[in-house]
């Protein structure tokens, strides 16, 4: 179950609805008050006990329901504690929120959040773009890309960045992060396996034969693939709907762009690949 807008804290009654469609029993839960979690300044919010019961007999388990998150586990006796559960995710929210100093940041993330700031989709775009090495506008590329895919309404570019701490790290020198998308020719995440793989622009307009909108998603942690048609999953008024499948996409991978061809596939390591067609 999810909240429409994560940005407010969840009252008591929301939290709780949460906490029931999340628990192994919703009959065993308890709430755990903590005056520090439900007042805090990032990731406020509520924390539940409950009782999971298994072959091997009942265990202790929490639910934790907050802006930023919400989850459950097992609470394994002398090890963890459901304090040390919400100590953690306050410090990580903390971590989330912080401010970034411009020492931190390299040429590549100025350019990257400067385009994310005005609102551009490429580094090009900038006006008067400073000349930077090509390894340097790789990167930016690369980290603007991230930025997009990580939008958050009313957040900026540094808010982002705090919330990504793998795009801080200095990248590996040498290594290619974008390659030009082969349908458009705007930047697309470089992926070696993927020669063909197109950019985000392109790939928000698959469709299938009859030119109806589809997207693909992982069926399960380890792969898999399902394609459902785009305007079953959210509508224009920020509604869910029921998803309805698109069968063929599914079974064959087969999809357009623009009217050419492409294909749909689960990614190596996780997530959904979208490609010209070989012999596009």
């Amino acid at each position: 179950m999810n909240r429409p807008d994560w940005s407010a804290p969840p009252t008591y009654e929301e939290a709780l609805d949460i906490a029931r469609s999340l628990a192994a029993d919703p009959d065993t839960l308890t709430p755990y008050r903590h005056q520090e979690l439900e007042t805090a300044r990032y990731g406020r919010g509520f924390a539940f006990l409950q009782t999971i019961r298994n072959d091997h007999g009942n265990m202790d388990g929490y639910v934790l329901v907050a802006t930023t998150a919400h989850g459950s586990g097992v609470l394994l006796p002398g090890e963890r504690t459901i304090d040390a559960v919400i100590a953690e995710h306050l410090a990580r929210a903390e971590h989330a929120n912080r401010d970034i100093p411009d020492s931190e940041l390299s040429v590549a993330h100025r350019v990257a959040l400067e385009a994310y700031d005005i609102g551009l989709t490429c580094i090009d775009e900038l006006p008067g773009r400073r000349a930077i090495d090509a390894e340097t506008a790789d990167y930016a590329a690369f980290v603007l890309i991230v930025l997009l895919r990580n939008h958050i309404p009313g957040a900026s570019g540094r808010n982002i960045l705090a919330r990504n701490d793998s795009l801080m790290r200095s990248p590996t020198p040498g290594r290619r992060h974008t390659q030009p998308c082969p349908r458009c020719e705007r930047p697309a995440i470089y992926l070696d396996s993927y020669p063909r793989a197109v950019c985000d622009h392109c790939r928000g307009r698959t469709t299938d034969r009859t030119g109806r909108p589809v997207t693909g998603f992982n069926t399960h942690l380890s792969g898999g693939m399902i394609a459902y048609y785009t305007d079953m999953i959210e509508r224009s008024d920020g509604s869910a709907s029921p998803h309805e499948e698109c069968v063929e996409v599914t079974r064959t991978g087969a999809c357009l762009i623009d009217g050419h061809p492409a294909t749909m596939q689960e990614a190596r390591f996780g997530g959904i690949v979208v490609q010209t067609a070989p012999d596009y």
